[in-house]
């Protein structure tokens, strides 16, 4: 999307020390635990992401409860948050869904 930001689908927590490799610094995962069985949880990525030395903030939703507040604490972890960040979903839709979210309400 942006220098800033990248959008992605899920990852898994053995992908975390590429992902710090290829120079990210901060992962934000937008995707509730246990919508699909084989999905890793929120817990198994923030141990990955410690390991690979990456910020990491957990904002889970689904699109049908899109808020302003959720948007609102998306556009405070884009700022606080080391840049660049790799933030996913399950495909990357709803990810991209919150980004412009905030960007259309001048959050960003």
């Amino acid at each position: 999307m942006t220098d800033n930001l990248t959008i992605y689908k899920q990852i898994y927590p053995s992908q975390c020390v590429k992902i710090a490799e290829l120079g990210y610094r901060s992962v934000l995962n937008v995707r509730p635990d246990a919508e699909i069985e084989t999905q890793p949880n929120s817990c198994d990525l923030a141990t990955a992401t410690k390991k690979a030395n990456l910020a990491y903030q957990y904002l889970p939703f689904d699109d049908e409860r899109l808020s302003m507040l959720t948007v609102e604490q998306f556009a405070d972890f884009y700022h606080s948050m080391p840049k660049p960040i790799l933030m996913f979903c399950g495909t990357g839709a709803r990810a991209k869904l919150l980004y412009q979210s905030a960007l259309m309400q001048g959050l960003l």
